[in-house]
């Protein structure tokens, strides 16, 4: 006997399992996950030549849906595989016809959320990058995960008219850290650490599973060398370190004035600042087909890709189910000099 491949979806809302009454109607979800600096979205879009999805069956925004994708046979042995994307809140609505059709957006990090708020404003001086995230985490009714070793020192930090998830964002980038919401927490972690796993699938050009593929390759704000240099006004002295990529011949110096306490700190500074801007010189966006394990995080191979083999991290998958099951990546190549 064959048994034949499947994809299904199991959806819940307010805790009801509502996939039985959606089934009939239902055109296609797509889950676009990230690595870093933004929450994880999702749609639903359904068929509406009924009407229903506009009348009785409207949702109301708000609403908390659940999804988990499952597949069958995908290995031709029967088994079945589960992928829980996770609890999302109802941000958006759209219908449109002909055809009549409904969308419904969701994502990760409610509306209400302290993370997505602009209207907080607050500032910290001489504490550790730590402690501010664990206000944020704590202000936002969110779990922090700090997963690094890495525990900068801020001299000052200020939040204002900025969302709190923009506000930390961009201090974790500014001291060579990730950050990423996922389920109700808030995780902190060092992007070095992603890129030694082993690569969760082989990407292989030869076995046309790739239906779309562009690689990008830039010099734009590609460099050389690092130099971070501070004058520490309460020791009047100048603390300086840097660091140089001794795979590139030649190339142009990005220079640093970030408050740093030793040379071993502007040294670890310069390195973690030119791994974040050379990290973007090559970049691939790919469809192939889905596969469970294809999620922003994970390392994949790339082989019979000429130069462009080689190891890349996910910055971003997009996993859609509909006609088939595909997946849209976004990779960058993983920078295993430094």
């Amino acid at each position: 006997m064959i048994l034949v491949r499947h994809v299904g979806v199991k959806i819940t809302a307010d805790g009801e399992d509502v996939s039985a009454n959606l089934s009939p109607y239902l055109k296609s979800i797509s889950y676009t996950d990230n690595s870093g600096g933004e929450a994880d979205t999702a749609e639903i879009e359904v068929e509406d030549s009924t009407h229903r999805f506009i009348g009785d069956w409207l949702p109301k925004r708000g609403l908390e849906v659940s999804i988990t994708l499952y597949r069958e046979s995908w290995q031709g042995d029967g088994q079945i595989e589960t992928f829980d994307l996770g609890s999302f809140e109802l941000d958006e609505i759209t219908v449109s016809y002909p055809p009549s059709t409904a969308r419904f957006k969701l994502n990760s990090i409610p509306q209400n959320s302290g993370l997505r708020q602009k209207d907080e404003s607050k500032s910290w001086e001489n504490v550790r990058l730590s402690q501010i995230a664990t206000d944020v985490a704590l202000k936002s009714g969110v779990i922090l995960f700090y997963e690094t070793v890495e525990d900068p020192m801020i001299q000052r930090a200020e939040q204002s008219e900025v969302s709190a998830l923009a506000f930390l964002e961009k201090l974790c980038s500014d001291n060579g850290l990730a950050l990423k919401v996922s389920n109700g927490t808030l995780i902190i972690f060092d992007e070095t650490k992603l890129e030694l796993q082993s690569p969760v699938a082989t990407l292989d050009y030869d076995l046309s599973t790739i239906t779309r593929f562009q690689a990008t390759a830039t010099l734009n704000e590609i460099y050389k060398k690092c130099e971070v240099v501070y004058k520490h006004g309460q020791k009047d002295e100048k603390i300086s370190g840097s660091y140089e990529d001794a795979s590139k011949d030649g190339g142009k110096t990005l220079r640093i004035n970030q408050r740093v306490e030793t040379q071993a700190d502007a040294e670890k500074l310069a390195k973690k600042k030119l791994r974040d801007k050379n990290k973007k010189e090559t970049q691939i966006r790919l469809t192939t087909v889905g596969r469970f394990e294809l999620v922003a995080g994970n390392v994949v191979e790339l082989i019979n890709h000429g130069k462009f083999s080689g190891r890349y991290l996910i910055e971003k998958s997009t996993h859609r189910v509909g006609n088939g099951y595909t997946v849209d990546l976004e990779l960058r190549k993983c920078l295993s000099e430094y």
